[in-house]
């Protein structure tokens, strides 16, 4: 089991996307020190490329450089965009070599290849999103850490898109940065699994299009169901759920909307490649 952590566990801050904003990385390592961790950011973290937090090859050594530096947990600075352009990089043998990863959003695109590697990973708070993170935020987090507590994301209250079933292993992510992946090397393998997907600043036909693109391409054969967290800033009440239920319904999987995670203030974390099980009637579990 990747959690609890050791109490002594020490937090690597890394870089893999876009450019940091400092200001926000100190805060959110200083809500993760109040909270009793000892937090170290690579040394890297602050270097920039146009909108990335450096190359190709400064990013990738900056990661494997933490993970040798013995961090109980590993957590992505901000996401951004840079992420999909390391995959190609970093071998197998390197990613089964890092401790647990966490982060969101764009890095979705690394989330996806561990869990397709069989290692689990946490879709959570980047260090960024944790300067203005909402207290159960904080508290699902340090529960995760520290006791290991999976949050339920849905909590008491939720609807239905479609109605159904299914068991699987979580995984999914960011919906955009799914979609890009569709088509190349790196495209994931979701048969079996249950996908949690979130979104920002999207509008409901780029939603249509990026789960369409997932569909045609063959990314959602054999999906077990899909549950559906803050899409922030994505379209008038009602047409998120409008798109999700006409482009999924043909699956016959359960859709369910309502997740506390994505680019709000509550982004429980979830613990991508365990057994889980989602039910329109009786919500979600880890089994």
């Amino acid at each position: 089991m990747m959690f609890p952590l050791e109490q002594d566990a020490r937090i690597g801050v890394v870089a893999p996307s876009g450019v940091v904003d400092p200001v926000k990385l100190e805060k959110g390592m200083a809500r993760l020190r109040e909270a009793g961790w000892e937090v170290t950011a690579e040394t890297a973290v602050g270097d920039s490329l146009r909108y990335l937090a450096g190359g190709e090859a400064a990013r990738k050594a900056s990661l494997l450089r933490m993970s040798a530096a013995h961090a109980g947990l590993l957590v992505a600075a901000r996401g951004g965009y840079g992420a999909m352009r390391l995959l190609a990089d970093l071998t197998p043998e390197e990613l089964l070599g890092l401790p647990p990863f966490m982060g969101f959003s764009d890095a979705t695109a690394l989330l996806v290849r561990l869990v397709g590697l069989g290692v689990r990973a946490v879709h959570g708070p980047t260090i960024q999103a944790l300067a203005t993170a909402c207290p159960e935020t904080l508290a699902a987090l340090d529960g995760l850490l520290r006791s290991g507590i999976r949050p339920d994301p849905l909590g008491s209250a939720w609807e239905t898109l479609v109605d159904g079933e299914g068991e699987g292993v979580l995984s999914g992510g960011n919906l955009t940065t799914l979609a890009h992946l569709c088509g190349t090397p790196f495209q994931p393998d979701f048969s079996g699994c249950v996908l949690a997907l979130e979104d920002l600043n999207e509008a409901p036909y780029r939603l249509d299009r990026a789960l369409t693109q997932m569909r045609l391409s063959g990314a959602l054969d054999g999906v077990a169901g899909v549950l559906v967290g803050e899409c922030l800033h994505c379209g008038e009440e009602g047409e998120l759920e409008a798109v999700f239920r006409e482009v999924l319904a043909p699956l016959n999987i359960p859709v369910v909307t309502g997740g506390r995670f994505g680019h709000g203030p509550t982004n429980l974390p979830l613990v991508f490649g365990e057994p889980v099980v989602l039910s329109s009637a009786a919500g979600f579990r880890y089994v």
